[in-house]
Parts: structure tokens; C-alpha cells; sequence
């Protein structure tokens, strides 16, 4: 399963780390940070290629 974490916060905190980490032990985890990537074209293709979308 493809899973794509939208994340707000530039520092996540150890929780959602630890989420993102048990996720990456048996699927393909895509982290992006929207305050950082403003290319949006790219945000919303990622959107639509992956199976799972969290964000935090």
C-alpha cells in the first residue's frame, strides 16, 4: 500500500514518528511537508497516486 503523510508542522512530534515508522515497516510511506513544498501541482498528483492519505 502506497500511504502519503501530509504533514503542518515542520518538527513532527514523536507520536506521529513513531506512526510514519511502523507505517515504512510494510508499506511505501511518502512524508512531505505542505509549509515547506508549495508546489501543488506535485502535492495534488501525490494525492491521487497513493492508496492512503494522513495528514497531522
Amino acid at each position: 500500500m502506497n500511504i502519503l503523510y501530509i504533514l503542518r508542522q515542520k518538527n513532527p512530534d514523536d507520536t506521529v514518528k513513531k506512526i510514519i515508522d511502523e507505517h515504512k515497516k510494510t508499506n511505501k510511506v511518502t512524508v512531505i511537508n505542505i509549509n515547506e513544498n508549495k508546489n501543488y501541482d506535485e502535492v495534488v498528483d501525490l494525492i491521487a497516486s497513493n492508496d492512503k492519505v494522513i495528514s497531522w
